[in-house]
């Protein structure tokens, strides 16, 4: 077999496909479990940070949960789509209320890491989060319930 032919099989694969997956799912989770307990243990100054677009401080006991709970859903596949979905949505609407100041390198970065990271998202809502998730697992479950009533 032509190497060539046998790295495109492998990258082809279902099994490399839903590993992929994970290492996505993965990847995007941390900066939310990162950020999210950041945010937990400088509260003080994260509330300050949160005021700066006008919006109540208080929102942060709302932000912080919202992060790392649906940050762990995404890593675990747990509710996949929806945790996608929402966080997606976070991806959009925060850099447009902190990160819009486009003269300054930095916050034009972050701005167009997160709109990049809501583009990964998207891909994990339209995809499903693999074979290596709670997902999948709880899906086989309902199916082999719902085999063996037919059966039975």
């Amino acid at each position: 077999m032509n190497p060539v032919a046998g790295v495109r099989a492998i990258l082809a694969s279902e099994p490399f496909a839903n590993l992929l997956l994970l290492v996505c799912r993965m990847l995007l989770a941390a900066p939310f479990l990162i950020f999210g307990v950041a945010k937990y243990l400088n509260q003080g100054r994260m509330m300050a940070y949160v005021e700066r677009a006008g919006i109540p401080g208080e929102v942060l006991y709302f932000i912080i949960p919202y992060q790392v709970l649906s940050g762990l859903a995404i890593l675990l596949g747990f509710k996949t789509r929806w945790a996608a979905f929402l966080l997606g949505g976070f991806c959009i609407v925060a850099p447009l209320l902190y990160h819009s100041n486009f003269s300054d390198p930095g916050e034009l970065a972050s701005f167009t890491k997160d709109f990049a990271t809501a583009g990964g998202f998207a891909v994990l809502w339209l995809h499903g989060p693999g074979r290596f998730s709670f997902d999948a697992w709880f899906a086989g479950r309902r199916a082999n319930a719902a085999g063996g009533r037919a059966a039975g």
